[in-house]
């Protein structure tokens, strides 16, 4: 699963792992791992607030001093756990015609919801933007690139009519996500291509009998 990469804006930490440079020592890496991983079974038991520097040293067996080694504090380490919980939706092949490119995004962000570790954390992944706190820590605009390949071909489609023209494109996004994110909350519900087809099927049905 592709992850977004580390930056610092608006005076939130969203910075990643230090490099390690081109030949780290294998004890460095198995910390990072296990650190890496608590944060992220911490996260989806519990949620954001599950993950203090405390819990991660205990749940991972790493010394609080060698996490601070790596990550600045806890919200830089949340940070990157919510980095590893959302995917990015990769880029359709340009060589495709506008549904396609549609059809294609939208069974990415399918597979990369519907799997862990984003399917088990979605509902708190949900709820953190809500969390004036803990909302705090998520890398900016991480969300608005998760979601950017689903934009753009929400564009593409209206501007080749498949769609109305004057489609609300965030009114639209919101329509194939939220869908998306829905199944994703049901257990029972396989995240699969054909549902992905079939979110396309009924998105495009809609807006064309809207229209």
């Amino acid at each position: 699963m592709q992850t977004v990469a580390g930056d610092s804006t608006h005076g939130r930490d969203t910075g990643a792992v230090p490099e390690l440079g081109a030949d780290p020592d294998p004890r460095v890496l198995r910390s990072i791992d296990a650190v890496q991983a608590a944060a992220l079974k911490l996260f989806v038991d519990g949620g954001p607030r599950a993950v203090t520097v405390d819990a991660v040293s205990d749940t991972s067996g790493v010394a609080k001093t060698t996490i601070y080694r790596h990550w600045t504090d806890r919200a830089h380490l949340l940070a990157d756990t919510y980095r590893a919980c959302l995917p990015i939706v990769a880029e359709p092949p340009v060589s495709l015609d506008p549904e396609q490119a549609l059809r294609f995004v939208v069974r990415e962000l399918v597979t990369g919801l519907g799997t862990p570790p984003a399917r088990p954390a979605l509902p708190h992944l949900i709820a953190t933007p809500l969390d004036a706190v803990e909302s705090l820590a998520l890398p900016e605009g991480i969300l608005d690139q998760t979601f950017a390949p689903v934009v753009a071909a929400i564009t593409s489609c209206a501007q080749a009519d498949l769609i109305p023209v004057d489609t609300d494109i965030l009114e639209a996004k919101h329509e194939i996500v939220g869908f998306v994110i829905m199944s994703a909350l049901d257990p029972d519900c396989p995240m699969s291509n054909a549902l992905a087809d079939r979110i396309v099927n009924l998105f495009i049905a809609g807006r064309r009998s809207a229209s």
